[in-house]
């Protein structure tokens, strides 16, 4: 019998069903859905009633499984993108999941206060509304107005993950500047210094003329010039070129003989302290171990042999400058060469006495003449060069000495290495164990020290008496004083006592981010340490293994003695349609709102040249992104309304453990449509549900039609797939299976299926109805982590029975909806049944196919002949005659033709062919054209097929095209195969 819908709590609203089986009043109109799914609609304030029930804080004290996540924190200042969007749709449908399996879920939100990012927009405010600069203002005022603009600004992106419906528990965020994280933050900083793994030494590091600070290799963009280029910088009033390689010679102390090297930097020939040579090359063994003279210092350099020269590139000689190269840094090491540095922190030549002060692009091109007037230059030609840019403000990085803090990384990443190597951490896909062992295996120590003035300042102090100075750790001055003490042998109150004004690579705060945030080191009296330590998964993406996931874990091994989490699940980077990664340079960055609500091509120009006006965008990136919206929108007139959902679905249809994942609008507005028909058969399944007359007799398995097992197969292999598929993080293939299995099996087969017997016959309507309720609950539960909305809307729609004979969810007193298990519906699943309803449908489907060449209308009804050797496909046809007739839209079934009639034939396989009665005026006329139509289709497509074939087994196609680019080809290709074989069977 049909009862009243379950009171979901938390998550799901009561729908009262009038309990009156059997009458054309058990769905009251008001309770049928709207007559077309509207996302805005849906979406409105479910998220807030979600959040202020509490839906997804943890539950104390609980006996259930522990699964515990951190969101890798977006920047302060940041605005939600279509990387944000699925590295948080990734998160929330694991959580989600693991909810409705039984687990005791904590999912922590914070914010990373960013601090090259987040200085770099409020100096740009600043600069815009008072034409000032932070040194205009002092450091306290500066951080001040960095802190307002994090009160103002700061949530923006918080406010948009929950518009995306992320269940994180907002009980719980948190801020990389909070105090309890700055805390936890000095507080590591301090036990490592005292561990000796954290020390104080001047080395090579990558500076920013325009930020004044080093930054990490994760924010230098190298940029491949291929050809002279005009590049304007921060700071220079015109551009500068680049692209040219410079040769020069030395002379030969005490010989009339010279040396020529080549460099791409001229001005750096100023701190060259050595030449170098590869120890068997024919032309240079004898000048090993002479001397050559620096034309502008007046002294000599060694040249030396060493086998890292490369004796095909150049001149086979190479320069040395240790100061402003890493490899000849290391170099200079090797052989004791000295640290001649002459490009300063501002950018001005030092240490060179007639091109001091000037700057280095400046000193170039003097440089380059004076060596022309000397004789040295021998040549100047284009040459292909990489050039090391600051990601955050486009300077030409400079590598320069400077006296940094650095951690000691060899055996921290050595013991990372084993901890891979031996499986107690497991990096998904394994692909990337070889990036990690790379990573681990570079015995290079971390530079974690910043010059900027926002972030967290380093808590070390220089404690000096006279001239005897030793840097302490501490966490205030007064401790620092009592601790130097120690060494200086003095009293602390004669020390002087500096704090260091450099702040923290904003990678070592967030390193600790998994411990801190649940209270270490302040962890033996906070339940969260001990209940959500370590975590169950790290998710992020593949680009930060090194920089963020190996730091955690080395970090997390030194801090607390713990891996902080024994799973890495590494997901792509996000490109659009044609797999090119998204980027303001290419103008194919889409914002996933405009995604969410629709923008118009003349909405999204306003917004491009607001982007421009702001100084997000330059003149060229604004042309591509106009001529990209122009390409790829002008035919819907825009980005369509897609609603959250489809945008959550369409970001998980790709394989998120590839590289790059493709982001397709088109697709995510034709999942929206896949929504609606969601939403149409809950409106078919309730009106069905009125058909029904009064039945007082039982309804058992027996009493299921063909197609109610059928569908119910299809649905135990569903179910099958999404958890097989979930458990190993392969979206694709649960969303695959969802699509297929809701779309193409439940709503175009087998609704239409059941509607025989809805209107005919109420033991078999009863029979659907206690098919449809399964089936419907079932699949919702199993769309819910992905399609958060639209299910929680739907999902207290669907009529429950009191005794279902196929299957009841246990949800009673539940906060979560149970997620369907698979031992639960193997009972269902029938391959025989399968196989027979394959070839029925096939037989319907090839019936629907000629009537479409031949524009045969459903309204007028045809008759169909079978012509087959197959006893048991004329059997199956027999039982379910109705069915067929129905789905065909024909009105009759013989298995002889009637001589009196027209037919035209389709072929099903080698022993059967279908007929379909043909009226009409000019029949011939009406056949001759179809067939010509379908000739020239087949021909066309032959053609296509054939230079698809042989463009994918091109030698130069298979070695120089991405992997992803084959991947789709041949997708393609499969596709236009079976739609040639389709055609193929039509004439």
């Amino acid at each position: 019998m049909l009862s009243t819908c379950r009171n979901y709590t938390a998550l799901h609203r009561n729908i009262n069903w009038r309990h009156i089986c059997g009458t054309t009043n058990l769905i009251k109109k008001e309770d049928l859905p709207a007559t077309a799914y509207n996302p805005e609609i849906i979406e409105r304030n479910k998220y807030t009633q979600w959040e202020e029930s509490g839906l997804f804080t943890p539950e104390e004290n609980s006996r259930k499984p522990n699964f515990s996540m951190v969101l890798p924190p977006p920047n302060v200042t940041g605005k939600l993108h279509l990387g944000h969007a699925l590295a948080c749709t990734v998160q929330d449908v694991i959580v989600r999941r693991q909810r409705s399996l039984g687990h005791n879920v904590l999912w922590l939100p914070g914010t990373d206060h960013a601090g090259i990012a987040t200085q770099g927009v409020v100096e740009k405010y600043l600069k815009s509304t008072q034409n000032k600069n932070r040194h205009d203002i002092g450091r306290e005022n500066f951080v001040k107005e960095v802190w307002k603009w994090k009160e103002k600004y700061g949530n923006t992106i918080c406010n948009q993950l929950r518009t995306l419906g992320v269940s994180l528990d907002w009980s719980r965020q948190t801020f990389t500047m909070d105090p309890k994280h700055t805390n936890a933050v000095n507080t590591a900083f301090i036990r490592l210094f005292k561990k000796g793994l954290i020390y104080r030494k001047k080395a090579l590091v990558n500076w920013c003329n325009a930020l004044k600070s080093t930054v990490s290799d994760i924010e230098v963009e190298n940029i491949n010039i291929n050809e002279p280029k005009d590049i304007l910088l921060p700071g220079y009033s015109k551009p500068v070129k680049f692209g040219f390689i410079y040769q020069f010679a030395y002379k030969i102390y005490n010989s009339s003989e010279e040396i020529v090297v080549s460099t791409t930097m001229p001005e750096t020939m100023l701190g060259d302290t050595a030449i170098a040579v590869h120890p068997n090359d024919d032309r240079y063994k004898h000048l090993i171990g002479k001397r050559a003279i620096h034309p502008f210092r007046k002294n000599t350099i060694p040249i030396l042999a060493d086998d890292f020269v490369d004796v095909e590139f150049g001149t086979g000689a190479v320069k040395i400058t240790p100061a402003h190269s890493k490899v000849d840094y290391d170099i200079g090491k090797q052989h004791n060469l000295p640290l001649l540095q002459v490009i300063g922190e501002d950018g001005l030549i030092m240490n060179a006495d007639r091109f001091n002060q000037l700057h280095r692009y400046e000193c170039r091109q003097i440089l380059v003449q004076t060596l022309n007037d000397l004789g040295l230059l021998r040549e100047v030609k284009p040459h292909q060069m990489t050039l090391p840019t600051c990601s955050r403000t486009g300077d030409v990085i400079e590598y320069l000495p400077k006296e940094q803090w650095f951690l000691s990384c060899s055996q921290l990443n050595e013991k990372a290495s084993e901890y891979v190597k031996s499986g107690k951490l497991r990096i998904m896909p394994e692909k990337f164990v070889n990036n990690w062992l790379h990573w681990t295996n570079d015995d290079r120590d971390w530079c974690i020290s910043r010059q900027l003035w926002w972030g967290h300042q380093i808590p070390a102090y220089k404690c000096s008496v006279d001239k005897d100075i030793i840097w302490i750790a501490a966490t205030d001055e007064e401790s620092a004083k009592t601790e130097a003490s120690k060494y200086l042998r003095t009293l602390p109150n004669s020390i002087n006592c500096d704090r260091d004004t450099d702040v923290l690579d904003t990678w070592f705060s967030s390193g600790i981010y998994p411990f801190a945030t649940l209270g270490w080191p302040n962890h033996h009296s906070n339940d969260d340490y001990k209940q959500f330590y370590p975590l169950s998964l790290m998710a992020t993406g593949h680009d930060i293994l090194g920089f963020w996931v190996n730091r955690m874990v080395i970090l997390g091994l030194e801090l607390t003695d713990k891996l902080p989490f024994s799973n890495v699940l590494l997901h792509g980077i996000i490109c659009d349609s044609k797999g090119s990664k998204m980027s303001k340079s290419r103008g194919n960055v889409i914002d996933p709102i405009d995604v969410i609500n629709g923008v118009s091509m003349e909405q999204l120009k306003d917004k491009t040249y607001a982007m421009h006006k702001q100084g997000v965008l330059t003149k060229d990136e604004v042309k591509r992104a106009l001529d990209y919206h122009k390409s790829n929108y002008s035919g819907t007139k825009g980005i369509p309304e897609c609603g959250v959902d489809a945008l959550r679905f369409t970001l998980l249809s790709q394989d998120i453990k590839s590289h790059f994942v493709s982001f397709d609008v088109h697709q995510c507005h034709a999942n929206k449509l896949f929504c609606n028909k969601i939403w149409q058969s809950i409106k078919y399944m309730q009106l069905s549900y009125a058909k029904l007359k009064i039945y007082d007799g039982s309804v058992t398995r027996d009493d299921l039609t063909h197609f109610d097992k059928w569908i119910l197969s299809r649905l135990s292999e569903m179910v099958e797939i999404v958890n097989t598929s979930m458990d190993s993080y392969d979206f694709h293939l649960a969303t695959k299976a969802l699509r297929t299995f809701m779309y193409n099996e439940f709503c175009d087969v087998y609704l239409e299926a059941t509607k025989p017997g809805f209107d005919n016959d109420v033991k078999m309507g009863y029979a659907h109805a206690h098919t449809l309720s399964a089936v419907l609950s079932t699949s919702l539960r199993c769309l819910a982590p992905f399609m958060v909305y639209i299910t929680d809307e739907l999902i207290p729609k669907v009529p429950t029975l009191e005794t279902n004979i196929i299957y009841n969810f246990n949800d009673a007193n539940k906060k979560y909806l149970e997620f369907p298990k698979t031992e639960d519906f193997r009972i269902w699943k029938n391959s025989s049944l399968e196989k027979q309803t394959n070839r029925l449908l096939g037989a319907v489907n090839l019936i629907r196919e000629l009537k479409g060449l031949y524009n045969i209308s459903n309204k007028s009804r045809h008759s169909i002949c079978v012509k087959t050797s197959d006893g048991t496909l004329v059997d199956d046809i027999e039982n379910i005659k109705p069915v067929v007739l129905h789905l065909t839209r024909c009105s009759n079934l013989v298995y002889e033709t009637d001589t009196n009639k027209n037919y035209v034939r389709g072929i099903l396989d080698k022993d059967t062919e279908l007929y379909i009665e043909i009226v009409g005026d000019k029949i011939e006329n009406i056949i001759s054209t179809a067939r010509n139509r379908v000739e020239k289709k087949i021909k066309k497509l032959e053609e296509a097929v054939f230079k698809m074939e042989e463009k994918c087994s091109n030698s130069h196609y298979l070695n120089t095209v991405s992997e992803w680019t084959q991947v789709s080809d041949r997708e393609k290709l499969l596709t236009k195969k079976q739609e040639l074989q389709h055609l193929q069977r039509l004439i």
